[in-house]
């Protein structure tokens, strides 16, 4: 993932073209390299990667955020497959944001505390 994401970063500073829409990287990005859509996304992901390991050293303390990220990045999923089916553009993302996102949401859910888990059951 941080190499994607490095790659992401390096487009949008260098400007590549080939990030653009009809070029052959396009697939990797959220928006053309001239575009505020990417840089802005970026940023938020680089944001919440911060917490993510603060949230790894004490996942009692970032219970609240860890259930933030499971449930906004499984609607996001959810959300993004249906409309990934409607429009061919955006088929690719089923190979990295769908994926990406959902194993995110259940690789933080698996790994949660063990109590807090029975307590959300009980």
């Amino acid at each position: 993932m941080l190499i994607v994401m490095s790659i992401n970063w390096t487009a949008f500073i260098f400007k590549l073209l080939s990030f653009n829409p009809g070029g052959p990287l396009h697939w990797l990005i959220w928006d053309d390299v001239y575009g505020h859509v990417g840089p802005m996304i970026f940023v938020i992901y680089l944001v919440w990667a911060v917490y993510l390991f603060k949230a790894a050293n004490n996942p009692f303390k970032y219970q609240t955020f860890l259930d933030f990220t499971v449930w906004s990045n499984l609607a996001h999923g959810v959300i993004m497959i249906p409309l990934a089916f409607s429009n061919s553009m955006y088929h690719t993302k089923f190979l990295t944001d769908i994926p990406f996102i959902l194993f995110l949401a259940i690789g933080i859910y698996l790994w949660r505390p063990e109590i807090e888990r029975k307590q959300q059951t009980a």
